[in-house]
């Protein structure tokens, strides 16, 4: 069964890379949007990266997921304060990721993360999120909040914004220590019904609408993150607006700091847009989304949070068991200096080198996924990353990436299981450190568990 799953996802995604491709060593942000969209009253829009599902289908999940409590608000069952909790529509929830990565490398995975250490135990994430949702249903403006923090966990070292609790990345004699903490979203939310079709509005910091994969590991099909995900936006600070302009269109405007970033020297004014097509039965949907801002590298700071991303996102339901997603993303930045930040890039030599000047990086990703059970499902994915000048990766050349993975849900979905193969390949430069010897590829098998709570 592997292996035709995993020869269908390579049927599904086979093409031809743009070119070449890029990531990023900073830290990045992901933005995975709250619930899909109601039919019979207003509603706050589906966000870009939702998966596809029939609107009936969608509606009984929602309706199923706010009733379900986990195990911190059953501690606080029948108490004073979970009853405040409940009459306030406030809920307080976490989860913990850890996983293991049996590698062919020596020490690092990079540039492959979020599971970046070889053959070791890690606690990616251990998080507690309090959230009050807006009221979908409500005939007149209601309004939220989220406040997630991330406990000491190995993922911070990734999703930290430059001006924000960044001097955790140095407190390790110049280097990051294994564990921190981060507060990957907080943000207030208003959703008005009687603008346009509804109108959804968040002012904070919140994950990007940019891609399909997440921060959240609970909103992914896969252990390991993609490429292209890792070297764009992961999170922003500022103002985001998701407007459903009828039952097809929504549209999103926003005004942030740029990627990754806090207010601050390191950020810069950048707008954050998109505009989303869904079919009448909510099974395909069309996202095209970009970050616009004055694409330059911070020469002062040594900072690289503003540059122009723009994507191409594609979601379809083929029936009740297969789902198909294509993800496009291009990025570019103007007078990058590897001297100002003391990052030397790795060219196919092997050579270290200096680089200024503009630079691009751009991926292609094709999943493909089979919900075997209504607990077990399969993931294909197939990635071409290409970083033309190695400013993102520190290495040039385009990578390859071919991944085969499996989610199994128990205990009503507060306890997962996922393994994970996965090969990466850069053909241009010996990107990955195999048992202490430079190499084109690197195998990995993952396996993480998750316990919502």
């Amino acid at each position: 069964m592997w292996t035709s799953l995993f020869v269908s996802g390579l049927l599904a995604t086979a093409q031809t890379p743009l070119e070449k491709l890029a990531i990023p060593v900073a830290p990045v942000s992901v933005v995975q949007a709250p619930a899909a969209p109601k039919s019979a009253a207003p509603m706050a829009p589906l966000a870009p990266g939702q998966q596809p599902m029939a609107e009936e289908k969608k509606e009984e999940e929602k309706e199923e997921e706010a009733a379900q409590k986990f195990l911190l608000m059953k501690l606080l069952d029948g108490r004073t304060g979970g009853d405040f909790l409940d009459k306030s529509g406030i809920t307080i929830k976490g989860y913990a990721d850890m996983n293991y990565t049996a590698s062919t490398a020596k020490g690092s995975n990079l540039p492959m993360a979020m599971n970046y250490k070889a053959n070791q135990f890690l606690l990616e994430q251990n998080s507690i999120i309090i959230e009050k949702a807006v009221d979908t249903k409500a005939n007149e403006r209601t309004w939220g909040f989220t406040m997630m923090g991330l406990l000491p966990g190995s993922d911070y070292r990734f999703t930290l914004q430059n001006n924000l609790m960044d001097s955790q990345l140095t407190d390790n004699n110049g280097q990051p220590n294994t564990y921190g903490v981060d507060a990957p979203q907080f943000f207030v939310e208003t959703y008005n019904p009687n603008l346009l079709k509804g109108v959804d509005t968040k002012v904070g910091r919140f994950y990007t609408i940019l891609f399909n994969e997440s921060i959240d590991p609970t909103q992914n099909k896969l252990v390991s993150r993609a490429l292209t995900f890792m070297n764009n936006p992961f999170t922003h600070t500022g103002v985001l607006t998701a407007s459903k302009l009828d039952d097809r269109w929504t549209m999103y405007n926003g005004l942030t700091c740029g990627a990754d970033v806090f207010f601050g020297p390191s950020g810069k004014a950048s707008y954050l847009g998109g505009l989303k097509w869904e079919s009448e039965d909510a099974g395909t949907n069309f996202s095209l989304n970009t970050q616009l801002t004055d694409p330059s590298f911070n020469q002062t700071q040594g900072t690289a949070n503003t540059f122009d991303v723009f994507e191409i996102q594609f979601n379809h339901k083929i029936n009740d068991k297969w789902y198909f997603t294509s993800d496009t993303m291009y990025s570019f930045i103007n007078n990058w200096d590897t001297n100002a930040n003391n990052s030397p890039i790795v060219d196919r030599d092997g050579t270290p080198k200096a680089y200024q000047g503009w630079a691009n990086w751009y991926g292609f990703v094709n999943y493909l996924t089979y919900n075997v059970t209504d607990k077990l499902s399969t993931t294909s994915r197939v990635e071409f990353f290409t970083d033309t000048e190695g400013v993102r990766t520190g290495y040039t050349g385009i990578y390859t990436t071919l991944t085969q993975g499996a989610t199994y849900k128990m205990y009503q979905e507060q306890l997962w299981v996922r393994p994970e193969f996965r090969y990466d390949n850069n053909s241009t430069t010996k990107a990955y450190n195999n048992d202490g010897t430079p190499s084109n590829g690197l195998f990995t098998f993952a396996i993480d568990v998750i316990l919502r709570y």
